[in-house]
């Protein structure tokens, strides 16, 4: 049985409370930043679990849209048949569609399983369905879009049968990543999402939102279990992530929050000063 989450992340005595975005970081140092670690199951599984173990991190996370982006770079057929039709949202269609990386990631998600089990949560992190809608369209058009109601609940339905398809493996979560320029206003733009949140709760993983900024008034609807919001926002007492990337990098103070807390290692940084820090920070 997956581990619970929103428990996890709650904390308590057996239960960290540190999430690290480390991909960025862990591809740049042990494979070179244009490297694509997604090859095979195999290639991908040794690359993350170096990475995982660099990093001591405490949730597995598995970067969809990496795989996506790695996809439409290696397949010669990928933004050609993303292009095919004008219509909003037909590239987001297609890429959720697409066979090989479905498959691929479904043989990497049994693998994960197989090398960690139950011992610390898995979790796919996937762009909104508002911002794959734009980020999708944008790289088979090189246009933007202005979502709107109709396209990205179309598109959130496309994403509930992505989702779907890995019902059987033993995922705790899925967490929705917003794109800064596109944030939704308010929460009834994230009530769009419902299709992916059904499929959530029917399989009961745990549902997170990744927002670059909140304002204080703002609530997410209550099928979100949790949001990660920057310790600069005026609301980010009422998250249970805080992401503290800007103090931790900046040597500043870092502010106590009664949650867990979320921050991106940078890149470039040289490893010894990710290394301190990791130490300094559990």
């Amino acid at each position: 049985m997956a581990v619970d989450l929103l428990d996890y992340l709650k904390g308590g005595v057996d239960s960290p409370r540190l999430w690290v975005n480390f991909n960025k970081y862990a591809k740049n140092l042990l494979l070179g930043s244009d490297a694509n670690p997604w090859t095979t199951p195999a290639s991908y599984l040794s690359f993350y679990t170096q990475a995982h173990a660099l990093v001591k991190a405490e949730v597995v996370l598995i970067d969809i849209w990496d795989l996506f982006h790695h996809w439409m770079e290696d397949d010669e057929n990928a933004i050609k048949s993303m292009s095919e039709k004008s219509r909003a949202t037909f590239a987001s269609k297609v890429l959720l569609e697409a066979y090989a990386p479905r498959e691929l990631l479904a043989e990497v998600l049994i693998a994960m399983n197989d090398n960690y089990g139950n011992s610390v949560p898995i979790v796919l992190v996937i762009p909104s369905p508002r911002s794959l809608l734009a980020r999708s369209h944008q790289a088979a058009t090189k246009n933007d879009l202005e979502p709107t109601e109709m396209s990205v609940d179309t598109v959130s339905m496309y994403m509930a049968d992505f989702l779907r398809y890995y019902s059987e493996t033993n995922l705790s979560g899925i967490l929705l990543v917003e794109d800064e320029k596109l944030l939704p206003l308010s929460a009834e733009e994230i009530a769009w999402y419902q299709p992916v949140l059904n499929v959530a709760k029917h399989y009961r993983w745990s549902v997170g939102l990744q927002l670059p900024f909140q304002n204080e008034g703002f609530n997410a609807p209550d099928e979100i279990d949790f949001t990660i919001i920057p310790e600069q926002s005026a609301a980010c007492s009422n998250s249970l992530g805080v992401d503290i990337s800007h103090s931790l990098w900046a040597s500043s103070d870092i502010k106590e929050n009664t949650g867990f807390s979320y921050f991106t290692i940078p890149e470039g940084i040289n490893p010894e000063k990710v290394l301190e820090t990791l130490s300094s920070i559990k």
